[in-house]
């Protein structure tokens, strides 16, 4: 059963710039930064702990024309690794291409792409 939102991840052409901004705007707080092969990331994660904004830099072949930050992907929030596993076998045996499960520092995620190619994403928590 999906529980609720997790989280989005932005890209950003300056995580500091942007770090900042979704702090004093919307109150959240740093809990991680690192890199990966794309750039460099930052998650942001509510005071309440019910959502993450997480955001990371992209080379600039993978923004919009004009250059805009894009929506990376989308993500909810399931109860557990097992009911992940399970929301994967359902959408793959709905004829529904789906990733492995897969491990980030904070979550197990499995992703796929909606009709127009967004990434949407599953979230356990660990």
């Amino acid at each position: 059963m999906i529980k609720g939102f997790s989280h989005v991840q932005l890209v950003v052409r300056d995580i500091d710039a942007s770090a900042t901004w979704y702090g004093v705007v919307l109150g959240l707080q740093e809990f991680t930064r690192g890199s990966f092969d794309g750039g460099e990331y930052v998650g942001l994660r509510s005071p309440t702990g019910r959502f993450v904004v997480g955001l990371q830099t992209t080379p600039a072949a993978n923004t919009d024309a004009s250059g805009a930050p894009m929506i990376n992907h989308l993500s909810f929030a399931v109860e557990n690794l097992a009911d992940l596993e399970q929301h994967r076998t359902d959408i793959v045996a709905a004829g529904i291409a789906a990733g492995a499960v897969f491990e980030e520092a904070a979550s197990w995620n499995a992703r796929f792409c909606d009709p127009d190619g967004l990434v949407v994403e599953l979230t356990a928590p660990k």
